[in-house]
């Protein structure tokens, strides 16, 4: 079973949304509105020892990875962090001082991600070690962003470099909050995911969850220089790591073409670029463009949270 099998087999179960459920199942956050119609974005997400993290992993890193994907998560929907919760799941005979430096960094990292840690649960007998993040969120001005949305004709845009991303950045990236939110302000945004799993992967959450398709082109993919220290290593293209490497915490979107051509002939957010990548197309299917104008058909390469 696939991730978006089991998103899929969630839907079914949760039926119509109460009054007070905005988006929930499906998208990078939940968004519930409370009493004076204030609304509020929450995510969960986990790091599990051997998983996102190699053993021996610093608890700097490890602390700041936890609650900067939660952040992600929220910036995705161009929401502002407000405030989050920390569960950590030590294994049996853990070390004291690498368990309070744990508890440290994530206090440090919800700082300086101008996140308020306000409570969390710690408990220990577990083979490996984990932490999971709540956080919540205030929409910006311009309203939260799902990842539904997209239309055709849309431009699908992502910001910075992408792949290579396990050579280091995937414990020291930065959520693009302020971006979100200034981007949201400066372009006609109708759907917007952060690059956690993949390029191809992600591309295809938002494909589905608009009831579209997309065509990314290969020669317009904006590939890091990680991603070419990785091709290096595994044999395969700096393109294939850029599509599949995933854990780049950069924001996808698709936006009217006018919008999007503007932003980034400005030459995007400051100086985090934008590229546009490719564009939304009417029906179902999905296809990556090569550089001599072959179309494969878009495959989810990038990290699978479930197999069969």
């Amino acid at each position: 079973m696939s991730e978006r099998d089991l998103i899929r087999l969630i839907l079914g179960l949760a039926g119509p949304r109460p009054d007070w459920l905005n988006l929930d199942v499906g998208d990078d956050s939940a968004v519930i509105r409370v009493p004076g119609d204030c609304r509020l974005a929450l995510t969960m997400d986990s790091v599990f020892e051997g998983v996102h993290f190699e053993p021996g992993t610093p608890m700097s890193a490890v602390g700041y990875k936890a609650v900067a994907r939660a952040v992600s998560d929220i910036a995705a929907m161009a929401a502002r962090p407000l405030c989050a919760l920390a569960a950590v799941g030590f294994p049996s005979g853990a070390d004291g001082g690498a368990s309070r430096a744990l508890i440290s960094a994530l206090w440090e990292a919800a700082e300086g991600l101008s996140v308020r840690l306000i409570g969390g649960d710690v408990a220990s007998g577990a083979e490996r070690l984990s932490v999971t993040v709540t956080a919540l969120g205030t929409p910006g001005p311009a309203g939260v962003i799902a990842r539904a949305g997209a239309r055709p004709g849309d431009a699908l845009c992502v910001t910075g470099r992408l792949g290579g991303s396990l050579l280091g950045r995937h414990l020291t990236f930065r959520p693009r909050v302020p971006e979100a939110l200034a981007l949201v302000e400066r372009c006609d945004v109708h759907a917007m995911i952060d690059v956690s799993d993949g390029l191809s992967t992600d591309a295809l959450h938002l494909a589905e969850a608009g009831g579209v398709g997309v065509r990314i082109r290969a020669d317009a993919v904006p590939v890091s220089e990680d991603a070419g220290r990785m091709a290096g290593r595994t044999g395969r293209t700096p393109l294939w790591h850029a599509l599949n490497d995933g854990e780049d915490y950069e924001l996808l979107f698709c936006a009217s073409r006018e919008s999007a051509a503007r932003l980034a002939a400005d030459g995007g957010l400051g100086s985090l670029p934008v590229t546009v990548v490719g564009e939304v197309i009417e029906g179902a299917d999905s296809s990556l463009i090569m550089a001599d104008g072959s179309a494969v058909p878009l495959r989810p390469g990038g990290w699978e949270h479930l197999t069969a």
